[in-house]
């Protein structure tokens, strides 16, 4: 991958500038959580007087994030777990083994119930936090 052409007419002087440890930490801080890569363009920028753009992250949503992808997968086990009953309910030739394996499906369909039951409280949540601001 070669290196990013500046959208600039030629950035063909250089200069050096001395800045204390304090200024250069808060540069620093701005370019971690900036779009920008380098401190050189986070000072052109600030130069420039361009628009720096600030990423800020929510911690608070980690948890609920994490519970949401936990219940993602246990959703998706439970879809293979359907298919793979079903294929053996298809596969079954005696009536009693067909009843047995419809009952299964109901109870893996009951558990997704109970996985929507989890979905609807959080998103619920999430919804009262995002409107009350």
């Amino acid at each position: 991958m070669g290196r990013r052409r500046s959208s600039k007419e030629g950035l063909t002087r250089i200069f050096s500038v001395r800045v204390s440890d304090r200024y250069y930490k808060r540069l620093e801080e701005i370019r971690k959580n900036s779009n920008c890569q380098y401190i050189g363009e986070v000072a052109r920028r600030i130069l420039y007087r361009e628009e720096i753009v600030w990423y800020h992250k929510d911690a608070s949503m980690d948890s609920t994030v994490a519970e949401l992808t936990l219940i993602r997968k246990e959703l998706n086990s439970i879809g293979i777990n359907i298919n793979q009953i079903t294929r053996h309910f298809h596969s079954a030739d005696i009536p009693n083994q067909k009843i047995f394996h419809a009952l299964k499906i109901v109870d893996e369909y009951k558990k997704v119930g109970q996985k929507l039951e989890k979905v609807m409280g959080i998103t619920s949540e999430i919804t009262k936090k995002w409107l009350r601001r």
